[in-house]
């Protein structure tokens, strides 16, 4: 996965390598944005308000942050779980995983997607 960080609005974005066609988003809380694929596979994942998230200064979210992530998409529920390790001056502080669902509303197709990718 990628990652970019705006530092004026706070927010970050991991979104997958290849080239996808945007379809839709669903949005779990105020903060928390899913995108989807024109094939309802999930691709990207926005974080508004990412240093509160998380309870760090935003210059911390400048380098590279870690993700674990797993989206798991049923027939009725939208189920978000991931943890993001986060380094700061080469150690790794605890955070706080996020853990969201939301009911199947738009009739996304069932399947789970797995997304993992190390801080630099």
């Amino acid at each position: 996965m990628k990652q970019d960080y705006d530092f004026i609005a706070d927010s970050l974005l991991f979104y997958i390598n290849e080239d996808y066609k945007y379809k839709r988003s669903i949005r779990f809380n105020e903060d928390i944005i899913l995108d989807f694929n024109d094939k309802d596979v999930p691709v990207a994942l926005e974080l508004l308000n990412a240093s509160k998230t998380f309870n760090v200064k935003k210059h911390f979210l400048k380098q590279p942050v870690g993700i674990k992530m797993d989206i798991f998409v049923g027939e009725d529920v939208i189920k978000l779980i991931a943890k993001f390790p986060i380094s700061i001056h080469q150690k790794e502080i605890p955070t706080k995983p996020l853990v969201e669902e939301k009911a199947n509303t738009i009739n996304l197709i069932a399947n789970e997607a797995h997304f993992d990718s190390a801080t630099a």
